[in-house]
């Protein structure tokens, strides 16, 4: 995986989310984009729900989501005889990382605090969490094997 491709991502990411998508519709969109995997349309539409920290409940961030979603479709099991110890680690590296980025994976208070942090209004955050977010996965689906 190159700087070039996760810049392209990114770049695709925060584009596509200024275009009008979700946050989490933006991560999975940009990672189809520049990846070779595709992803349905059924888990395409499925993005939209976790919008506003799932469907406006300010709960986890909706990129942060979409980014789980996004790994645990490559790292994931159809049975339980399959290991996910890569998909947990994987998952537990980005929500820690997402964490020390943004003081926390709460949408509301990610919001609420961006004006402090970050010097922007509410929901200017996004953009910076859309980004964090497709570049952390890029690496790590790189990093297990499960892109190229």
């Amino acid at each position: 995986m190159t700087e070039e491709t996760i810049d392209k991502a990114a770049e695709a990411a925060v584009r596509l989310f200024k275009s009008g998508y979700s946050c989490s519709e933006a991560v999975l969109l940009a990672f189809e984009m520049n990846t070779e995997k595709k992803f349905s349309e059924d888990a395409k539409r499925g993005m939209s729900a976790y919008v506003e920290g799932l469907s406006g409940s300010g709960c986890v961030c909706g990129a942060l989501a979409g980014a789980v979603f996004v790994l645990s479709t490559m790292g994931g099991r159809l049975s339980t005889d399959e290991p996910i110890n890569k998909l947990k680690h994987a998952v537990s590296t980005l929500h820690d990382d997402f964490r020390k980025e943004f003081s926390s994976a709460c949408c509301r208070v990610i919001t609420a605090k961006s004006a402090k942090l970050f010097g922007i209004g509410k929901f200017n955050t996004c953009p910076l969490t859309v980004e964090f977010c497709i570049r952390k996965i890029m690496i790590l689906a790189s990093e297990n094997e499960w892109i190229k």
